[in-house]
């Protein structure tokens, strides 16, 4: 996917009509765009999503007031009033105008919400139509749920890999790699052939098998309503954290509540770091007892074989196999088994000794004498196992005693914001408290909703396997059951290779994530990418999650766009050059980022500059004037094909009119204006 051109009509704070020209060329990847906070860059960045999904991120506001403000404050009342995006891209040699747009009868001081129009075009070698599902066409060339990963802003970025949107990540990342098409045959197609051969058992077939059946769709259709619920519930926790957040965030903001907010931020990551340690300590002791707690029920056991064996050896009575040891004992006692002396240099003694040497099998002779020598340590490992278990329970409990002291720490921060004599602050609390005990309710039901759905799929399991071996009488019976099980056995095979892909290509974005981030951070942390596609931060000394700043956060989730568009143009290179372009998976798309820097300081900026063009193929950043600074703009610069500024228009007349330094010259940055809107200028150096 290669975008050509964005043009924007009456767009929010954009007041007529603005293009920008997006192509770059591939020597020269990066497109920059310069503007004040306020000036568009956030609904520069929406202008794409609208174009492409018609919805905007979360951290816009008003996301009704579509048309730009004075364009809607100049329509008289009657009259109508447009607003438009129009994306004009390539992909996979076949070009693209998407266009997204809003017509507006006036008739109420303030917009309401309206629905867009979306129109589609599909053009190849000069001759264009229009395509008639157009939405479901750009799903099929960048799928919603991986807009995260190409169109993103760079303060926020860092939550969209941890805490509640794992599921959302996972499911993006099989989109992109192709993986989807497997996941639907399993979830989708296989069971409905299978559902639908069990159905062909008539009423006059076998009443078994239609039993079972019936059981089988019962407990299917369970399944899909507590699967729907427990989606349902991730998505509920996932905004009850924003809203949690969004409180903390305005906590913070204010002079009363600042110090408090952030005491009780440094507990909350405290906590984690102490959950963190009491999983690793229970993960410790459940391994010991697992590997060892048969130790505990050896205790004189071991006495009592060696007692055995010894009194067996006395007697004679070994066993076979270890008859060097019995010959030793005549030898040793000079006495034979019949009851003849051996005295040294006699025939009998000297024809036993040849005997030893060739009796015995030596792999017996040695096992014998490990399990003596082991079984002589039982007591020592016994002792062991105990004083191991006994620093892990130590240690569980101590965690737990911290883990209760910073939530009795918490709870006196939460009383004192709750006595601050101001109503916002009160106000804000509450909230905070409100959306997080609804945060921790979701995360409740959610848990018990994935337990109830393995209980359902080990029922599921059971009547699949009574289905496939359930003894009929008829052939037509037998048919069907036959081809059933050839069914199941092709969705248990296709779950498998889910399992492997998935994990293949963790572990590919893990060796990623880790190369673009150790390139960047100077501290000595490393990223991990967990089976469930979280991300998170280890500090390498202890081996344990570290304390990440919010620069570091934003660092790793840099690295982990980095990885996914590596990979993805891996996947789409290696499919192109074997013929497996129709398989689907991976792609070469650009990124667009807004203030990708943050509150990094200088250094981590210079470094993000330098890698940034080395992300894809076309990257299109959004940066204020203190983010482009030094080095910063000096590496984005070199690599940069266009660069436009986006002149920002105000009434303020006690505002002071500023111009932005771009290679030794200067360009209108905030002008004096008849009304307060944006324009989109390029900047020719």
């Amino acid at each position: 996917m290669k975008l050509l051109k964005l043009t924007i009509e009456n767009f929010r704070v954009f007041h007529g009509t603005q293009q920008l020209n997006l192509e770059v060329s591939q020597d020269k990847p990066a497109l920059l765009i310069f503007g004040m906070n306020g000036a568009g860059k956030t609904t520069l960045l929406n202008a794409f999503t609208w174009a492409l999904y018609g919805s905007f991120s979360d951290d816009v506001e008003h996301q009704e007031r579509v048309i730009n403000d004075h364009s809607w404050a100049q329509t008289p009342f009657g009259g109508q009033v447009r607003a438009s995006v129009k994306l004009e891209f390539e992909h996979e040699g076949l070009n693209f105008i998407v266009l997204r747009a809003v017509t507006a009868t006036k008739n109420a001081e303030r917009q309401s919400p309206l629905p867009p129009k979306l129109t589609v075009t599909e053009s190849e070698h000069g001759a264009s139509k229009t395509v008639p599902n157009g939405q479901d066409r750009i799903q099929k060339i960048l799928p919603e749920g991986l807009r995260q990963f190409f169109f993103f802003n760079g303060e926020r970025m860092e939550r969209m890999f941890t805490g509640d949107r794992t599921d959302e990540v996972q499911q993006a990342i099989k989109t992109l790699m192709g993986l989807e098409e497997i996941e639907r045959a399993i979830g989708t197609h296989l069971p409905a052939a299978s559902r639908k051969l069990s159905r062909q058992v008539g009423n006059d077939s076998d009443g078994r098998l239609q039993a079972l059946t019936a059981e089988r769709d019962r407990l299917e259709q369970q399944w899909k309503e507590v699967d729907d619920k427990k989606l349902e519930l991730s998505k509920n926790a996932a905004g009850y954290e924003r809203e949690v957040e969004a409180a903390n965030h305005a906590l913070r903001a204010d002079a009363k509540a600042a110090p408090l907010a952030r005491q009780r931020a440094k507990l909350e990551i405290r906590r984690r770091e102490l959950l963190d340690k009491r999983g690793e300590r229970q993960d410790r002791k459940r391994d010991l007892l697992g590997k060892s707690s048969f130790l505990a029920f050896t205790g004189g056991i071991d006495d009592t074989v060696l007692d055995l064996a010894e009194g067996m050896r006395k007697r004679r009575e070994l066993p076979a196999g270890i008859q060097r040891d019995f010959i030793d004992g005549l030898l040793e006692d000079g006495l034979c088994m019949c009851g003849s002396d051996l005295p040294e240099g006699s025939d009998a003694r000297k024809a036993l000794e040849e005997r030893r040497y060739n009796a015995g099998l030596a792999d017996v002779e040695s096992r014998w004498m490990y399990l003596r020598g082991k079984t002589a340590d039982l007591g020592q490992a016994r002792a062991d196992l105990l004083g191991q278990l006994r620093d892990c329970v130590a240690d569980i409990e101590e965690t737990e005693a911290a883990i209760k002291q910073v939530d009795a720490e918490e709870s006196d921060i939460a009383r004192e914001l709750e006595g601050v004599d101001v109503m916002d602050v009160q106000r804000l609390e509450e909230r905070r408290k409100e959306f997080d005990k609804k945060r921790l309710d979701a995360l409740q039901l959610h848990r018990e909703a994935e337990s109830q759905l393995a209980e359902i799929e080990e029922q599921r399991e059971k009547v699949k396997r009574q289905f496939h071996s359930a003894r009929v009488q008829d052939e037509e019976s037998r048919r069907i059951q036959r081809q059933v099980a050839l069914v199941d056995s092709v969705l248990a095979a296709f779950q498998r290779i889910l399992t492997v892909k998935t994990e293949e290509v963790r572990q590919q974005l893990d060796t990623k994530v880790k190369g673009v981030f150790g390139r960047i951070c100077i501290r000595p942390f490393t990223p991990n990418l967990t089976p469930s596609f979280a991300l998170e931060l280890v500090n390498d000394a202890t081996g344990t999650p570290a304390a990440a700043s919010t620069g570091e956060n934003q660092i790793m989730g840099l690295s982990f766009v980095g990885a996914v568009s590596e990979l993805a143009k891996e996947t789409h290179d290696r499919k192109q050059g074997v013929g497996e372009a129709a398989l689907g998976g991976g792609g070469v798309y650009p990124v667009v980022m807004d203030a990708p820097f943050g509150n990094l300081d200088v250094t981590y900026q210079n470094d993000i500059a330098e890698s940034l063009p080395r992300l894809t193929s076309q990257i299109i950043t959004l940066l204020s004037k203190s983010q482009s600074r030094g080095m910063v703009l000096e590496h984005l610069g070199n690599a940069a094909s266009r660069m436009y500024v986006l002149r920002s228009y105000t009434t303020n007349r006690d505002a002071e009119e500023e111009s932005i330094t771009i290679h030794d010259r200067d360009f209108p940055y905030v002008s004096h204006g008849e009304f307060n809107h944006t324009v989109l200028e390029e900047v020719i150096v």
